[in-house]
């Protein structure tokens, strides 16, 4: 059996086990037809309007979003969770079949890489993944509006809207063709995949924090007939027990995925969320006599 990473340096990572070719079933259609309204609506659907008449300072809005991300980091070296992972596969119909469903000991780990990027680990115990398929990556996506990566990405502010009934900044982006550290990809074998991400924030108008954030594909994969990858992440404050610092973390993802012909639709969400940064202070004095 080959084995399939698909790989989100700021994303997800999906390992699979898949068949051999001589094993697969036959391809499904070449595209998606009516029928096919088991997965969300992608970015292109039709939002409430902003509001008229109120200008998008898109510089300002994210500069402070980048600084509430840096917070993040800065005060953030893991952060630990239960996670709850609910599964469902998507047969050619478009019918979800029964959920599996699965508890896990979360951690996360976020620490500064020498290229100037971030490496961002998850360890899981208490069980595997349905299908042996593991999504990884959600405490990641955010980082894209940190001052590091956002010049990895095309920004366009569509205007004031509304977020859970708070005033927001609707921001679109989408990864620049240019740029040489790509985000995500898939592996398959030896073989990489590179993929560039489009999506769209509501970013808080009154603390700049990203409240919620959803990503396409800029573009389909066809070699490997990746057609749908589109992710809804909910975001909220979590305080620490010691600085009563607020610090903004998944709530819930949801991801919806069609390739090679494996659709399915999956669920994480995180409760007793604890977050806790380790500082070393040193201090020099003079020797005891």
């Amino acid at each position: 059996m080959s084995r399939i990473a698909y790989s989100f340096v700021l994303g997800i990572v999906l390992l699979v086990a898949w068949p051999s070719r001589a094993q697969r079933s036959a391809p499904p259609p070449a595209k998606r037809n009516k029928k096919d309204l088991w997965f969300a609506s992608h970015i292109d659907r039709i939002l409430p309007p902003v509001s008229p008449g109120t200008a998008c300072p898109l510089p300002e809005v994210l500069s402070k979003a980048g600084g509430r991300i840096e917070e993040l980091v800065h005060n953030v070296d893991k952060f630990t969770a239960t996670e709850v992972v609910e599964h469902q596969t998507v047969d050619r119909l478009g019918e979800l079949g029964s959920p599996q469903i699965r508890k896990f000991n979360y951690v996360v780990s976020m620490m500064p890489a020498p290229n100037g990027y971030f490496n961002v680990e998850e360890y899981r115990s208490g069980g595997t993944f349905p299908e042996d398929i593991v999504t990884e990556g959600t405490p990641s996506l955010v980082l894209i509006f940190h001052p590091q990566h956002v010049k990895d990405f095309q920004f366009t502010c569509e205007g004031l809207a509304e977020w859970n009934g708070q005033p927001a900044w609707r921001v679109g982006f989408e990864e620049r063709r240019d740029h040489g550290h790509a985000m995500s990809q898939v592996q398959i074998d030896v073989n990489h995949y590179s993929l560039r991400l489009r999506g769209r924030a509501w970013i808080l108008a009154d603390s700049y924090q990203v409240a919620h954030l959803e990503s396409d594909l800029a573009e389909e994969v066809p070699n490997i007939r990746l057609r749908l990858q589109h992710q809804d992440i909910d975001y909220r404050p979590v305080t620490s027990a010691g600085s009563k610092a607020q610090i903004w973390l998944p709530s819930s993802t949801e991801l919806y995925m069609d390739f090679l012909g494996h659709r399915f639709y999956r669920r994480h969400s995180f409760t007793d969320i604890k977050f806790f940064s380790v500082k070393v202070k040193q201090i020099i004095a003079d020797p005891k006599e």
